[in-house]
C-alpha cells in the first residue's frame, strides 16, 4: 500500500493534444488549491470548503482525474454534513493525491 502512494497518477486523457495546456493549467494549480482547501479546514470553513471541493470535482472530472474528483465529493459531502474528522481524513486522501497527480504530470516538477 505505501508504494502506492508514491506512483504517480496520470489524466485518463492521456497526453491529448486537444487539453494539453489546460491540463498542464490545471495540474501546476493543483498545489495552490490544496493550500486553499487546508486553509478552510484549519479554520473549520466548512461551507468555503464544500464550495471549493464541489468546484475541484468538476475541474478534476473534467480533467481526466475521477479519483480526484471522487475524494473532492467526498470532502464536500463531509462538510455538508460537518464531519469533522472525516473533513480531516478526506482531505489528507486529497492532498497525497494531488501530489502524485504532479507526480505524474511531467511539466509540473
Amino acid at each position: 500500500m505505501e508504494g502506492d502512494r508514491q506512483r504517480p497518477v496520470y489524466s485518463i486523457l492521456g497526453s491529448s493534444s486537444d487539453c494539453e495546456e489546460e491540463l498542464h493549467h490545471f495540474v501546476v494549480g493543483l498545489a495552490e488549491q490544496v493550500d486553499a482547501l487546508q486553509d478552510d479546514e484549519s479554520n473549520a470553513d466548512f461551507e468555503a470548503l464544500e464550495e471549493r471541493t464541489s468546484m475541484l470535482a468538476q475541474e478534476a472530472e473534467q480533467m481526466g482525474y475521477p479519483e480526484l474528483a471522487r475524494l473532492a465529493h467526498k470532502v464536500s459531502t463531509a462538510c455538508g454534513e460537518e464531519l469533522k474528522d472525516a473533513v480531516q481524513k478526506s482531505l489528507v486522501e486529497l492532498t497525497e493525491l494531488a501530489q502524485r497527480i504532479r507526480l505524474g504530470h511531467r511539466g509540473s516538477a
